[in-house]
Formats: C-alpha cells, sequence, structure tokens
C-alpha cells in the first residue's frame, strides 16, 4: 500500500502563519480601540455613576474648556475668599489652571489694590484674574415695582424670620444668580462656570476636570449637595411658575425631573413643589444653556412677578425648577466624588469614591452630615427619579 503523507505543503503552513500573524495583530487592535472607547468616549444623556478613585494623570494633557470660576464679592469678604482660594488651588485649579472672574457689586467700590495684591499673593504666578462690576440695573430693585413699599417689606420679612429676608443685598445676591449672572459681559466669552463662594472648602483631591466631564456628556449641569428650601421664603414661587407654563403651554422635559420636584416630601402633596433644590453656592454649570432663550424667558417672567422682592426667592429654587421644566434629568450630574463644606453642612463621599480625601469627623455643629439628615437631603429623591424611565415608571437596575 502507498504510504500516504501528513506533511502539509510548505505553503499552507506560510498561509496558516500569516493568517494567525493577521488574527493576532487584530485582537490587539480591538483591545486597543474599546480601551481608548472607555476612556474617552461617552454616550450623551445616560446616568453616568460617580468618577471613582482618582483619574490619571494623562487627563491633565486634555483640551480646556472656555470656563471660568465665579466669584461675586464684597471687600469685606477677603479673609474668608484668601483661604478659599488657596484650598482651592491645592485640590483642583492648581492643577488645571481656569482663570478667576470676580465680580463687585455696584452699591460698593470695585476692589481695591490692596485688595487685588492680596488676591494674588495666593494664587500661583500667571494665574488669569478678570476683575469686572455687576451693572447698576442687575443689582437694585426693578422700576415695576414701589421701592419703597417694597423695603418696608423687608422688614416686615425679618420680623416674621425669613431667611435673610430683611437684607436688601441678600434679595439683590438671589435676583442676579436667578439669571442676570448669565447676561454680564464679562462671561460672554465663557461656556462654562463654577460658582464658589468665599468660606467654603473641599476636601479631596479633584484629580479630573468636571467642565469636560460635563461637556463630553452633553450634560448642563452639576451639584453636590440638594436639601429643601425654607417654605416661607418662596410661598408662591411654584404658582408663579405654574402660570408661565401654563401661558406658553409648556410641559416638562423630564417627568423624571418633574416627580423628582413634585413627589410628597414632609407636609407637601402629590404635584405641589417640595422644596426639593440643588444648593446653588456650589454649582457648575452651561453658561449657553442659562442664556438661552427658554431660560431667560422664564427668568423674566418670574422676575416680573416681583418675588425676589416681595417675598425671598432664591435662586438655588428657582434655578432648580427651571432646570426640572427645561432639561432631562440626564443633564444633570450628582458630583458625588466632590468632598465639600458650606457653613456647617459637609458633604464627604463614601470610601470607594473621591480622590486623597481628608474630611473631618462629622458632627452636629461644625461638620454636619447633610446627606443622612433624611429631613433634609434631597439624595433619595434624586437617586429614586434616576431609577425612572421618561415616561416615569420604575427600572429595576438602572443607574443611580
Amino acid at each position: 500500500m502507498a504510504r500516504v503523507s501528513t506533511r502539509l505543503p510548505v505553503r499552507h503552513v506560510v498561509l496558516f502563519f500569516l493568517a494567525c500573524c493577521l488574527l493576532l495583530a487584530a485582537r490587539r487592535h480591538v483591545k486597543s480601540l474599546v480601551f481608548r472607547y472607555t476612556q474617552t468616549s461617552f454616550a450623551p444623556y445616560l446616568p453616568l455613576a460617580p468618577y471613582a478613585g482618582c483619574a490619571p494623570s494623562s487627563g491633565l494633557s486634555q483640551p480646556r474648556e472656555k470656563a471660568a470660576i465665579l466669584l461675586l464679592l464684597r471687600e469685606a469678604d477677603l479673609p474668608e475668599l484668601l483661604p478659599t482660594l488657596q484650598n482651592f488651588e491645592s485640590k483642583f485649579n492648581g492643577a488645571f489652571r481656569y482663570p478667576y472672574v470676580l465680580l463687585s457689586t455696584p452699591d460698593e467700590e470695585p476692589f481695591s489694590p490692596e485688595f487685588r495684591t492680596a488676591v494674588a499673593g495666593v494664587l500661583p504666578d500667571g494665574a488669569g484674574v478678570e476683575y469686572a462690576q455687576v451693572g447698576p440695573d442687575d443689582w437694585g430693585i426693578p422700576d415695576w415695582l414701589n421701592a419703597t413699599e417694597v423695603r418696608e417689606g423687608f422688614a416686615e420679612q425679618g420680623a416674621a424670620g425669613v431667611q435673610y429676608g430683611g437684607r436688601e443685598g441678600y434679595h439683590h445676591m438671589c435676583r442676579f444668580y436667578a439669571g442676570l449672572f448669565a447676561r454680564q459681559e464679562v462671561l460672554q466669552k465663557y461656556d462654562w462656570y463654577w460658582r464658589l463662594e468665599p468660606g467654603v472648602r473641599f476636601y479631596c483631591r479633584i484629580s479630573y476636570d468636571p467642565f469636560r466631564f460635563l461637556a463630553l456628556r452633553n450634560q448642563v449641569y452639576g451639584f453636590v449637595i440638594t436639601i429643601v428650601e425654607t417654605a416661607n421664603t418662596i410661598p408662591t414661587l411654584f404658582s408663579a411658575l405654574s402660570s408661565h407654563i401654563s401661558a406658553y403651554n409648556l410641559s416638562p422635559a423630564s417627568s423624571t425631573f418633574w416627580h423628582f420636584l413634585t413627589r410628597p416630601k414632609h407636609d407637601s402633596q402629590q404635584g405641589e413643589y417640595n422644596m426639593c433644590h440643588f444648593w446653588t453656592n456650589f454649582e457648575i454649570g452651561d453658561l449657553r444653556f442659562f442664556r438661552g432663550e427658554e431660560y431667560q424667558a422664564l427668568f423674566d417672567s418670574l422676575d416680573k412677578e416681583g418675588g425676589f422682592y416681595t417675598e425671598r426667592w432664591g435662586d438655588a429654587p428657582v434655578r432648580t425648577l427651571a432646570l426640572g421644566l427645561l432639561a432631562d434629568t440626564d443633564r444633570v450630574h450628582y458630583f458625588e466624588d466632590f468632598a465639600y463644606k458650606h457653613d456647617q453642612f459637609l458633604h464627604c463621599p463614601p470610601k470607594k469614591l473621591g480622590c486623597e480625601c481628608d474630611c473631618p469627623a462629622f458632627d452636629d455643629d461644625a461638620n454636619r452630615d447633610i446627606d443622612r439628615n433624611g429631613w433634609y437631603s434631597c439624595v433619595p429623591e434624586w437617586r429614586e427619579a434616576q431609577r425612572l424611565d421618561p415616561v416615569g415608571r420604575w427600572v429595576e437596575g438602572k443607574a443611580s
């Protein structure tokens, strides 16, 4: 019997070898593509989990957004401002070098040379700082209100225990940050702002760029703390907003966001405003959204109602209700991985989140854990809203 050879022809061996090489190269290429996708590509409108741990240092070489750190100040704020700037540079801006915009109010002189020298002394060489003053039309009782009656009302609000209701400047500030801030000429060259207040403190290193984080996800707003508003400051705000909605035949962009704002909490009924709002002393926002026609039309409508003065409407509930009407839930991000303190209220992330955190111990006086205060915090309501589908149905396993 003839012997059958089991050896493959040389050309088949060569072809098999080449095919293996091509397969290996393709596999490496696909792995590389997957890695790059997970690092730099993000689908818009998806509720993504907070950043965990420290971001890779390669993020420092990414392009910067057209953004500024915004502060509205008085000369007397300097003692609280300087340690805040030092802390903010240490925890974030020393690495990312975004410019500062410092606004003064027209009821005071522009910042003195001594103020500017002190600010420059705590910032690194070459730090961008621009000074500007709010225009008088944006910091005063509007001409459609009777100024004498309004000031008499301030005294009544103060006597009635309305928080800050007796302080005229506080009314101006709330109105300004509710809508007028986005119109300031000094901000027109920017797409984003990060509001910073004197006296606040961050306790984790912010190792990635939150402006770029929001921009890549097509989001318009970021917050750290969400709590309930004091009801006696805004007795007619929701009815004024409802009138605007009816007049312009509007409906909420997202039933889930509206559910967050109108689900029962404490004594509120279903469909009424439950007082939940984003605490705007920390906020990162898209100026294009807040300069936009819809937001500004809503602000103008509320402004004409006079409640920034006849009551003590805060910019925080106004901002939150406007977002609830005009934006989807997934366009707002909870920066849970940031550690932030304002006054005695402190948010510190769980251990699995945040980068190089050094949060102080919680106590009921100096460092109150606002997130675990079931009466004040609206974090549970926000998480619930993010677990609903676009028509308000519960989705098991949806990211929060």
